[in-house]
């Protein structure tokens, strides 16, 4: 099996979880000693690492019937805040340029990096 290493923001590789239930067991010890984290699975690797609490952003896959170029589902972020926390997110590790702008089908919101939504 390939080993992949997975990096932070600041380059730093992170902590790898073989499952869910392991990485829950770190962030509730790490919650004791007062660091509020929570477990993700990772779409690079596809194990498990720790991140901040207040970076989680509540989104659903596939939740309506908006593509991206290339015909795969839209991630829709229940809330603005959530769009934009994702987009700074994005924009930092990836270094593009995105937008928030409203889901068509309502009930959310989408990023692009199509220019001229600007809301």
């Amino acid at each position: 099996m390939k080993s992949i290493t997975c990096f932070s923001k600041s380059g730093n590789p992170l902590s790898v979880f073989m499952t869910e239930r392991e990485a829950q067991g770190s962030a509730d010890y790490e919650r004791g000693q007062g660091r509020n984290l929570y477990p993700y699975q990772c779409k690079k690797c596809g194990l498990w690492h720790l991140a901040p609490e207040e970076s989680r952003v509540d989104f659903r896959e596939n939740a309506c019937s908006c593509t991206d170029s290339r015909g795969n589902g839209k991630r829709l972020y229940a809330t603005r805040e959530d769009a934009e926390k994702a987009m700074e997110t994005s924009e930092e590790a990836r270094n593009v340029s995105l937008s928030v702008y409203p889901c068509p089908d309502g009930g959310g919101w989408h990023l692009t990096h199509s220019a001229g939504f600007y809301f």
